[in-house]
């Protein structure tokens, strides 16, 4: 499934967070972790200022300090078993990152969601982002704080999928199946869909368009489809991707899916997998956008697989997936 996991840090605690995270993934699958520090000695109107000579003995002094540091993480890594590199990428943070990354698209990036600044540190936070952004590699985001440290330990129970009955939001599936598969832990399919009062709302906005269904049709329509694509789905975790262990399927009606997606997470050790785009529609969620909620709300890790193309819509759908995925608590986006 993964050539590699690439654990970005910057020598913070936040940082490291991730490293408990990649130690076990990379234990279970067998596959070797590359440990890499991007970083940038001086913004660019102080570099201007320095003299040739003086920015090449920075720039060295910081790389030293970067192998040194990475050196000991790699030390560590190896007396654990795991087969351990690393990599310092002098420049700007996010783009020597993104630059790296895409080569190898296969290769897992498993990154904590907040760091440190400083004149040789990058805000790790933003860096998240901009790299989530910008790279097709699935990507494990995990969300640190300032309350904790690095864990010696992780433990995973639940590996939690939700989908919207689209292919592209199944193209989580296989990544679910070989996490669930390294950690023994089980998976739950969770699927939201749209209550009446929702649809209601939307529907009488759109009573001028010709041929729509009432809101209880459309309830029940849901939920037939729901059922059906959930049991697809668990079938073909069995039979496509070899997953032998319990498989849970869900199905919810609400008007939040991220809102239901973080509330699950938190019940137990849990660990989300899901796409960046599915299936718009009314009878969708756009999951894409939930996604983005999920990331920057939920306290568990959430495994992020990357799409690029995302299906438009028009009309009353547009209008009811826009409403159906928006308004997260009430919270405007902060950088990741």
């Amino acid at each position: 499934m993964y050539s590699r996991i690439i654990v970005p840090l910057d020598g913070s605690p936040f940082s490291e967070m991730a490293l408990p995270y990649a130690r076990i993934i990379a234990g279970s699958l067998a596959i070797p972790i590359e440990l890499v520090e991007a970083f940038d000695i001086l913004p660019p109107p102080a570099r201007h200022r320095q003299s040739a000579e003086a920015g090449r003995r920075m720039l060295a002094d910081a790389e030293q300090s970067s192998r040194k540091y990475l050196g000991q993480i790699q030390e560590g890594l190896r007396s654990a078993g795991l087969v351990a590199t690393a990599t310092t990428l002098p420049g700007a943070p996010a783009r020597s990152l993104v630059d790296w990354l895409v080569r190898e698209p296969e290769a897992l990036v498993v990154m904590s969601t907040h760091g440190r600044g400083g004149i040789t540190r990058w805000a790790l936070g933003s860096v998240a982002d901009k790299v989530l952004h910008s790279v097709p590699n699935p990507m494990l985001l995990i969300r640190s704080n300032a309350e904790s440290g690095p864990a010696d330990k992780v433990e995973v129970k639940t590996v939690l999928v939700p989908l919207d009955g689209s292919d592209l939001s199944e193209e989580s599936l296989p990544h679910a199946a070989a996490v669930a598969t390294g950690l023994g832990a089980r998976i739950l399919l969770l699927q939201v869909t749209g209550t009446a009062d929702f649809y209601r709302r939307y529907l009488d906005r759109a009573s001028a368009e010709p041929g729509l269904i009432s809101a209880e049709e459309l309830v029940q329509a849901d939920s037939d489809d729901a059922r059906a694509s959930l049991a697809t789905a668990s079938r073909r975790l069995a039979r496509e991707f070899g997953f032998g262990g319990e498989v849970v399927a869900s199905h919810q009606q609400g008007q939040n899916p991220a809102e239901a997606i973080v509330e699950m997470a938190g019940s137990e050790p849990t660990m989300v997998v899901m796409t960046t785009h599915g299936r718009s529609g009314i009878n969708r969620l756009v999951l894409g956008s939930v996604t983005d909620r999920v990331v920057r709300h939920a306290n568990a890790p959430v495994l992020v697989v990357r799409r690029y193309d995302e299906p438009g819509v028009t009309g009353v759908e547009a209008r009811a997936s826009e409403g159906f995925s928006a308004g997260f608590g009430n919270a405007a986006a902060q950088p990741v």
